[in-house]
């Protein structure tokens, strides 16, 4: 081309195809940018809904396989407690780990800065955590197997092998998502529970009954979800500086305390109902399992949707936009509060109904046990989006506390109580209202002071979820 001459252009449609490239780029530019969900929140959605619906197959077919007898009534409500147990000792201890391995891993990763020391610290924690969680049960065994599974060895021995299934798994999820692998991560929660529903199924085929079985099953499958879950990944151990142990337990004590008590709160009605059930209440811990996760179906799908806003609502905070911040926690609360409203007429219309169905006949919750459920983790999940909010503006200990007065209110309403079921509704619907208080009023004031802002992200929140 000669100096100063102008390009020939070609007419439109003669032009190759490439040139019509950067128009259809900018439009998926602009459809990423408009999406209100951040990356992994549909993987992430499915993985949970997989995992919310094996919950209700697993107990129904196991459900079904004990029976209506005394004696299968009673298999129930020792599977029901295990499985209670399992998720509040496990959530309780692992998930504070997970979060904290999320935050730092992801920190190390944002400063281009290898993560392995700091999982490798993660791995010895969880690990002593798992140690002491097994001497515990050891020493307590006699009075765990005859109060909580009427004397059967096999499933406290499920109780403690469960546990250390938990301590990989968090450690997993924790590793997976701070990472971006959010299909993998999502993968663990699909696998683990499409395994247990295939297990439970395989067991009922060849008519096997012995609740010990079932409650293996379940302990075995968090292995499965994590081997299947780390298929194909590599780079999760890059090497880097040295960690101390300050990386990662600078707020592991206040997650131990807040997300410990949370889950005991979360899951503590059934192992209530057990202790309290008099002998003529055979089968009172199964049916109130079965209410649990009956009341709480809309909410398995909106853990993903929460999991994948809250990491938004703290950069906000971060950057020093509190009446966004404030106004965007508020406008998630209120449709929270919104959907509860719909979801307790729904419970107590319907919830008996869809228990006969999936889980057979004879449950005794009512439709006012069942909205008083669904009220209550409407409020539980509204608090957590707060809690959320403490964690941001790095208000770890007023979320700590907070959960802990509400445990105690949990303990005190239910010890005055008379009625089985009502007494525990109402020790924790009474425990969801002071919570839900506790944390609007600390947030107001930690809002005035608007210092030591944390930026939470994605895989921080997902440590959070509480019902997995």
């Amino acid at each position: 081309m000669q100096a100063g001459s102008q390009p020939k252009v070609a007419p439109a449609s003669r032009r190759p195809a490439c040139a019509q490239e950067p128009v259809s780029i900018s439009v998926v530019t602009r459809v990423r940018e408009q999406n209100p969900l951040p990356e992994g929140a549909i993987a992430v959605a499915v993985g949970l809904v997989i995992s919310g619906v094996a919950t209700y197959a697993f107990l129904g077919i196991a459900a079904r396989a004990f029976g209506t007898s005394p004696s299968g009534k009673a298999d129930l409500d020792s599977l029901s407690v295990l499985w209670t147990a399992m998720f509040a000792i496990g959530n309780g201890i692992m998930q504070p780990l997970e979060q904290e391995v999320a935050r730092a891993v992801s920190h190390r990763r944002s400063l281009d800065l290898g993560p392995g020391p700091v999982i490798r610290r993660a791995v010895f924690i969880g690990v002593a955590f798992s140690v002491v969680v097994l001497v515990l049960g050891i020493v307590t065994h006699t009075w765990v197997i005859d109060r909580w599974f009427n004397g059967n060895a096999a499933l406290s021995a499920a109780l403690l092998i469960g546990l250390f299934g938990f301590c990989v798994g968090h450690l997993a999820r924790g590793v997976l998502s701070s990472h971006r692998r959010f299909g993998a991560y999502a993968r663990f929660f699909s696998v683990d529970g499409i395994a247990r529903v295939v297990l439970a199924a395989a067991l009922a085929v060849v008519g096997v009954k012995a609740v010990g079985a079932y409650g293996l099953a379940f302990a075995i499958t968090p292995f499965i979800g994590v081997g299947a879950a780390m298929i194909g990944q590599r780079g999760l151990m890059e090497d880097g500086p040295e960690a101390p142990w300050s990386e990662l337990t600078a707020k592991l004590g206040w997650l131990l305390l807040g997300i410990g008590t949370l889950s005991l709160l979360v899951q503590g009605g059934t192992i209530a109902i057990q202790m309290l059930a008099t002998d003529d209440q055979t089968g009172a811990a199964g049916d109130f399992l079965q209410g649990l996760t009956t009341a709480r179906i809309p909410l398995f799908l909106f853990q993903a949707v929460l999991a994948s806003l809250l990491p938004k609502l703290s950069r906000l905070a971060s950057q020093g936009q509190l009446t966004e911040f404030l106004g965007s926690v508020r406008r998630l609360v209120v449709l929270i509060l919104g959907v509860g409203v719909l979801t307790t007429i729904g419970a107590a219309a319907f919830g008996p109904w869809f228990i006969s169905k999936v889980f057979g006949p004879g449950n005794t919750l009512g439709p006012r046990d069942l909205a008083l459920l669904a009220a209550t983790f409407i409020l539980i999940m509204a608090t957590i989006c707060i809690d959320q909010a403490l964690v941001a503006l790095n208000a770890h200990s007023r979320m700590a506390f907070g959960w802990l007065v509400a445990f105690t209110v949990f303990v005190v309403v239910t010890a005055l109580g008379s009625e089985l079921f009502l007494r525990v509704e109402l020790g924790l619907l009474s425990a969801s209202i002071v919570a839900f208080v506790w944390m609007c009023v600390c947030l107001a004031g930690r809002l005035r002071h608007h210092v030591g802002l944390h930026a939470v992200d994605e895989s921080e929140a997902l440590a959070e979820i509480p019902f997995t």
